[in-house]
């Protein structure tokens, strides 16, 4: 067999052919995760929706709101097809080391029921404590009804008790539950908090992790 000519072309030619191959296979593999990727995530939010609001019946109401030019997932629990027990909100806010996405459960009056982390990548050991549900950063938020309580750490002038030494992912945290509120509310259709315009944006005085 006779050996390919060394040149520019031939090289071009041979780059050219194994960028194909590479982006076939990407493809292939991408087309055989794509819909096992998608199950997982439905599975991980139907989860955090059971888990933030009172027990209801069959699948919830799946429906959107925009509030401030972005679009939120709501999920109503329902008990029957008239009675709604709660709401399952999803909402995400920056963290000290990315996103922090959280669903917030809220009862039909409006206090909030639970909430539960669905992804994060806050730091070992400080931020990345706010996924205990048993530490008291977590439970505090249970019960709590933000038209009677501020949504905001202590060091900012609110209600809420910020992680030692994670003051950011404290401050991240309860911004995303305020902001899950005003979609509650809009999804409502009431007027959102107005408290959230004076939340402190993340990162903003003081320490953290």
């Amino acid at each position: 067999m006779a050996k390919m000519e060394s040149s520019l072309k031939n090289m071009l030619l041979s780059l050219g052919v194994i960028c194909l191959v590479c982006a076939g296979l990407l493809a292939i593999v991408n087309a055989a995760t794509e819909k096992k990727i998608a199950r997982v995530m439905a599975d991980k939010t139907a989860r955090a929706i059971a888990q933030v609001v009172p027990a209801f019946d069959g699948a919830p109401l799946d429906t959107t709101v925009v509030l401030d030019g972005r679009e939120f997932a709501v999920h109503k629990a329902m008990e029957g097809d008239s009675v709604v027990v709660g709401y399952a909100i999803e909402s995400s806010t920056a963290g000290f080391g990315g996103p922090i996405n959280l669903m917030v459960g809220f009862s039909a009056d409006g206090e909030i029921y639970s909430t539960a982390v669905i992804s994060h990548s806050e730091t070992p050991g400080l931020g990345a404590k706010m996924t205990d549900e048993t530490s008291r950063f977590r439970t505090q938020f249970q019960g709590m009804n933000p038209a009677e309580s501020t949504l905001a750490v202590t060091k900012d002038g609110g209600d809420v008790d910020a992680i030692t030494a994670s003051t950011i992912t404290s401050r991240a945290f309860t911004a995303a539950v305020q902001q899950a509120y005003n979609v509650y509310l809009t999804a409502k259709g009431e007027e959102p908090d107005a408290v959230s315009a004076a939340t402190p944006q993340v990162g903003e005085g003081g320490s953290d992790e």
